[in-house]
């Protein structure tokens, strides 16, 4: 009799197996999982939060591609204003005092704005006429464009 025939085939172990996962594991799915959730918040309040700023700007360039004339420009800031500060704040501003307020929303801590202040006359020449003929230019454009995204706007809840 042969002694190696006696021998038994060689038992491999079971695989080891993926599940359950060690606590490790679940700790770095957890925190991974936070961060895609605070990721998508995050972009999702940008998104919320500059909404009003990316609207204002494609009406403006819609005026501009349009021509307008610079009484359009201020009602655009004025309803823009409107949806983004208290109307009882702003609603009654007119003149030195309606660009004054422009320029004081467009200032931050490192730089002050007088854009609107600076050019009163040619804001304000035409603003009060029956008939406005003054067309708006570059500058006029380029002015409120640069307010437009200066100026934090969100909109305000309950007017």
């Amino acid at each position: 009799m042969d002694p190696l025939a006696q021998l038994k085939d060689i038992h491999l172990p079971t695989p080891v197996s993926a599940w359950p996962l060690s606590l490790y594991w679940w700790l770095v799915i957890i925190v991974l999982v936070l961060i895609s959730g605070l990721a998508i918040y995050a972009v999702l309040q940008y998104i919320k939060k500059t909404r009003l700023t990316r609207l204002a700007l494609a009406e403006l360039a819609l005026l501009q591609q349009q021509g307008c004339e610079v009484n359009d420009l201020h009602h655009l800031l004025k309803r823009i204003v409107l949806s983004s500060f208290s109307r009882e704040a702003v609603a009654s501003l007119h003149g030195d005092a309606w660009l004054r307020f422009l320029d004081q929303q467009a200032s931050s801590k490192k730089r002050m704005s007088s854009a609107f202040i600076d050019n009163a006359a040619a804001w304000t020449l035409d603003l009060y006429s029956a008939k406005p003929n003054i067309r708006a230019e570059a500058s006029h454009f380029k002015t409120c464009q640069d307010w437009i995204k200066n100026t934090p706007l969100m909109p305000v809840e309950n007017q």
